[in-house]
C-alpha cells in the first residue's frame, strides 16, 4: 500500500536566539499524521524562502546550510524506505525515530566482547606453520 510521504523544513520564529537567529524545524507528514524534529541549526529569518523551504542566495552560508537540509533529506528518504521494507507500514514518528537513530538496539559491551571472542575462537588454529 502506497502512503502520502512529505518533508518540509520550516522556521521556529517563536523562539528567536539572541543573535536574531531562529532554528530550523523538519516536518515529517505521513498519511496525515505529523512528526516534528530539530535540524539543529539556526539561520537568519530574513534568508529563508518559504516556498522552498530552503535558504536562498548563493553565500557560503547558504550552500552549506541548503546541502544539509539535502543530506536530512535523502536520509528520511531513505529510513522511511527501510521502515517500509522491515515493518511493512509506516508512520511519521516510525521514521523520525529511524532517523534520529532512537529505538535501535544497541548491543552492550558483554555482548560484543562475546561475539568478538566466538569470531576469535575460529581463528585459533587456523594458520599455524608447519615446522
Amino acid at each position: 500500500m502506497r502512503s502520502t510521504f512529505k518533508t518540509l523544513f520550516y522556521l521556529k520564529k517563536n523562539s528567536p536566539k539572541p543573535d536574531g537567529t531562529v532554528p530550523v524545524m523538519g516536518r515529517i507528514t505521513i498519511d496525515g499524521t505529523i512528526s516534528q524534529f530539530s535540524c539543529k541549526m539556526t539561520v537568519q529569518p530574513h534568508l529563508w524562502d518559504t516556498k522552498a523551504g530552503r535558504l536562498t542566495g548563493k553565500s557560503t552560508l547558504a550552500v552549506k546550510t541548503n546541502l544539509a537540509l539535502d543530506k536530512i533529506r535523502v536520509d528520511i528518504n531513505r529510513h522511511y524506505q527501510e521502515v517500509m521494507q522491515t515493518d511493512g507500514f509506516v508512520t511519521a514518528d516510525k521514521v523520525k525515530n529511524a532517523y534520529l537513530g532512537l529505538g535501535v538496539k544497541q548491543d552492550t559491551f558483554l555482548a560484543l566482547f562475546d561475539k568478538h571472542n566466538q569470531e576469535f575462537s575460529r581463528k585459533v588454529g587456523y594458520n599455524i606453520p608447519k615446522n
